[in-house]
């Protein structure tokens, strides 16, 4: 198996076997923006085919990269040069500025959900939110300002 591919992008095998031809539509996510306007998704790494999320993040004064799958489901992620504890929070940033993201609520967990932006406008109606705490795989999808929820794709 590949390692890279061939725009040099580091390809991350799925431990989750997610076969897309038994799937007849799949939600993935191809523009996610911090709160300045900067890019997120990126071809730097690859879930099942498609471009991933790249964040910075800090914890207990380390800095490094996590990147998350972008397809709805998928609760994929891998962390790059930095070792997370698992159960603490961390400081999720945008790759590019540095600026941390906001914070869209509260997560159930004890966490906060952070927002990922579906367009370059801040627009908390228009999101993407992920728990800020180290194995809770909450995540919402916010349109209209409505929580979203596919029950089945198909």
């Amino acid at each position: 198996m590949d390692r890279f591919d061939s725009r040099g992008a580091i390809i991350i095998p799925n431990p989750f076997i997610f076969n897309r031809s038994n799937v007849k539509k799949v939600l993935a996510f191809t523009e996610l923006y911090c709160a300045k306007g900067h890019q997120l998704v990126s071809t730097r790494v690859k879930f099942n085919g498609y471009d991933g999320v790249l964040l910075k993040v800090s914890q207990n004064g380390k800095e490094g990269t996590i990147a998350l799958s972008p397809i709805y489901g998928d609760k994929s992620r891998m962390s790059v040069d930095i070792d997370l504890v698992s159960g603490e929070r961390i400081k999720i940033m945008c790759p590019v500025c540095g600026e941390a993201l906001p914070v869209y609520s509260e997560c159930h967990c004890g966490g906060e959900m952070i927002a990922l932006f579906r367009s370059k406008a801040t627009d908390y109606s228009e999101c993407v939110a992920v728990c800020d705490k180290i194995d809770c795989v909450n995540a919402h999808i916010i349109h209209g300002g409505r929580l979203v929820t596919l029950q089945n794709p198909d």
